[in-house]
């Protein structure tokens, strides 16, 4: 037994074990819709926000019988985000889910005007060369993250 366990870490270690059982990464589909789910307090603070600034449409809205949780699901061709309010959560010791998303737009800068319309503040566009990107972070009304980036 003793020499069984180092036998099969080194075996499993090697790289031609590696490549035989090495398994293709998840890609996005070029012409896919985007998702994400964001979990918030206010549900219509968030379709507002998210109808104006991102061009989604409601879909539709469900509350649970109890009142327990409400749902709505907006959409537009190239992006889908269900805004989610679940007082069940807030018994949770820590809140849980992504602290923040993000997806490529053609254009960084066209979105930070559109906010600033919108909205009347100036969102702050930021050039990271490091990663060959323009970045655009913003925060819906529940103060959830938002990043968008498109090519320097």
């Amino acid at each position: 037994m003793r020499l069984v366990i180092p036998l099969l870490l080194v075996v499993l270690a090697s790289p031609v074990a590696a490549a035989d059982e090495a398994k293709p990464a998840i890609e996005p589909a070029a012409e896919g819709r985007q998702f994400f789910a964001v979990r918030v307090a206010h549900v219509d603070a968030a379709i507002d926000w998210y109808t104006q600034l991102f061009g989604l449409e409601l879909l539709n809205d469900t509350t649970a019988d109890t009142g327990a949780w409400r749902i709505a699901n907006l959409a537009n061709q190239r992006l889908f985000v269900e805004v989610i309010r679940d007082d069940r959560a807030a018994e949770a010791a820590r809140p849980l889910g992504i602290a923040k998303v993000g997806f490529d737009v053609a254009d960084v800068e066209a979105i930070a005007a559109l906010v600033m319309e919108l909205t009347g503040d100036e969102p702050r566009v930021v050039d990271d060369t490091r990663h060959g990107q323009r970045l655009l972070q913003l925060r819906d009304p529940e103060g959830n993250v938002i990043q968008l980036s498109s090519p320097l």
